[in-house]
């Protein structure tokens, strides 16, 4: 519960309760990064979707200061919507001034003032029975053995992080990856069950984004694009062989084997088609109008007060961890229990 943590961080929980109350999924804390370098926190990540060909991404700025610097926020959150390329950003701030409200207008900035602030404490829409983000990460960092153990609370911010310039299919295959793991963890009885649903529902935000411009598509043509996606990433087929055949001729000028390269092709040629990506696809390519809400549902869980197994969970989240253990080739018995 948020009455345990400071205020600055139990102010972005009455946000990020607020906005999940009126049908945004919402992430906290997301890092951006450039070239592994962290730059700033996106203090909430909103996402949103409003038709079937619509959706909005949303940076929400929130500080809950005596000084707020209001305008200086403004400023900071339109600069950062920018360079991320969102729909539009939110600054939520302590300061109830008439003209911080007009800047943000004349700029197209939406400003929370310090009057709707207090109002959310008192209101419901501040309330959820659910843990916080510092609950999470305690939990996370609970008994873990850092490197050894697969070094999850790095792992989890580099989730986050994606939400913010990769939901493309090398952010898909970066969750999948993870989801590999976890399921292999708990696989060999670690259970991991937060992170592997909110994992899973930052994947399917992605592929909810992906498949926006392919609603008119028949299942066909989306199964080829997902199936591609999947097995060669976001530079697609051509790409990917292109480098092959390149990274094949090197291979074989240094090491002055006949066939090397044509050997060292076909073994790249080899491991793209053992990708289980057609499974993946035939039941993406399915479906283009529930994922959002089965992020929303995979988000709830994992931040449940008490966590249930998958068995648990409704039939549409226990279908999508069903597929995903099928793809990543672990017993539907081990990842549904």
């Amino acid at each position: 519960m948020i009455e345990h943590i400071p205020k600055g961080p139990a102010a972005e929980e009455a946000l990020r309760n607020y906005f999940l109350n009126i049908g945004y999924f919402v992430a906290r804390g997301c890092k951006f990064t450039y070239n592994r370098f962290d730059v700033t926190d996106v203090d909430l990540w909103l996402y949103a979707r409003n038709s079937p060909l619509s959706r909005e991404r949303v940076n929400v700025d929130i500080k809950n200061k005596k000084t707020p610097q209001a305008l200086e926020r403004i400023f900071w959150a339109k600069g950062l919507q920018t360079v991320l390329g969102l729909d539009s950003c939110v600054v939520a701030t302590t300061d109830s001034r008439s003209d911080v409200r007009k800047f943000g207008l004349q700029h197209d900035v939406k400003v929370l003032d310090g009057k709707f602030l207090a109002r959310l404490t008192l209101s419901a829409k501040s309330l959820q029975d659910r843990i916080s983000e510092e609950e999470f990460l305690h939990e996370l960092d609970d008994g873990s053995l850092g490197r050894l153990s697969g070094d999850w609370r790095v792992r989890y911010e580099l989730s986050k992080s994606r939400l913010l310039q990769s939901l493309n299919f090398d952010g898909c295959n970066a969750w999948l990856e993870d989801i590999g793991l976890l399921l292999s963890d708990i696989g060999a009885g670690t259970p991991r069950w937060r992170l592997l649903y909110i994992t899973c529902a930052h994947l399917l935000i992605a592929v909810d984004f992906i498949l926006r411009e392919h609603i008119t598509s028949d299942h066909d043509q989306r199964k080829a694009f997902i199936d591609a996606g999947v097995r060669y990433g976001e530079s697609g087929q051509v790409f990917t062989e292109k480098v092959s055949r390149m990274a094949a001729s090197l291979v074989e000028s240094v090491a002055a084997q006949p066939g090397l390269a044509k050997t060292v092709q076909q073994e790249i040629e080899y491991e793209s088609s053992q990708i289980k990506a057609e499974i993946l696809a035939d039941f993406f390519a399915k479906n283009t109008s529930g994922f959002f809400d089965i992020a929303l549902q995979l988000e709830a869980a994992a931040f449940a007060p008490t966590v249930s197994k998958p068995s648990a969970l409704v039939a549409t989240c226990q279908g999508v961890i069903g597929v995903l253990a099928d793809f990543c080739g672990v017993d539907r018995k081990i990842a549904i229990q």
